[in-house]
């Protein structure tokens, strides 16, 4: 993934903050994302997003930590629409 692409991605995230939004990451992993925090270490290309963290959440929605360059794709649960890319 491109930067710009993965900057996107993440610009959707935010968007989303407190709706439910499905992530497919490239290791094969999904995750449920509620809301995201999110930073670029020094010398970093890309954002790494850390999920479902704040506010917390009283919920089976797990703390998931990814790279942006590992989205895929992003997906609304309760719709099964697709909505990146």
């Amino acid at each position: 993934m491109d930067p710009q692409a993965a900057a996107n991605a993440l610009a959707i995230l935010r968007k989303r903050d407190s709706l439910p939004t499905d992530v497919r990451l490239s290791d094969g992993r999904s995750v449920r994302v509620l809301n995201v925090a999110w930073g670029r270490d020094l010398g970093d290309e890309f954002d790494h997003v850390t999920t479902n963290v704040s506010p917390s959440l009283d919920s089976e929605d797990t703390i998931d930590i990814f790279y942006t360059s590992e989205i895929e794709a992003l997906s609304d649960p309760e719709s099964g629409t697709q909505i990146y890319p």
